[in-house]
């Protein structure tokens, strides 16, 4: 019970969460976000609005819209949990020991959720006419990438 708690605290933890930016005009960038582990997939969609926020106000402009995005969902091997079950016995005679091992290994492999998501990222000025119905880049940030 013990060790199930702790493989899945590792699980959960095993992961991160890395964006990518690739400017594409001056008021354009594409976006492409790799989380991975329990605690990053869930807030992909959020890390990626902030960083199209942050990519928003750090060229000047003011609003912005996604264009062509993209989402996949999976998971990526994090390694194995290994439970091993023997008998050894030994006997002494002097000063030399002799033994025997017998046992098995169990090997489970163990996997983290992951999320990717890619998007088009399309700033405006705020008194530019695609600005109405954008997101507003510095109320994303007030609100940590939260809509």
């Amino acid at each position: 019970m013990y060790r199930a708690v702790i493989l899945t605290a590792a699980l959960a933890l095993a992961g991160c969460a890395t964006t990518s930016e690739m400017p594409l005009a001056p008021n354009v960038v594409r976006l492409d976000t790799h989380a991975s582990g329990a605690l990053f997939t869930g807030s992909a969609g959020a890390i990626t609005l902030k960083k199209a926020a942050e990519a928003t106000l750090s060229r000047g402009y003011t609003h912005f819209r996604f264009d062509q995005a993209s989402t996949a969902s999976g998971s990526r091997f994090v390694g194995m949990s290994s439970n091993t079950f023997g008998n050894a016995n030994a006997t002494i005679m002097g000063n030399t020991a002799y033994g025997t091992y017998s046992g098995t290994t169990i090997n489970t492999p163990m996997y983290a959720p992951t999320a990717d998501i890619g998007v088009t990222v399309i700033m405006f000025h705020a008194d530019e006419s695609g600005a109405q119905g954008a997101f507003d880049a510095a109320e994303v940030l007030k609100r940590g990438g939260r809509v």
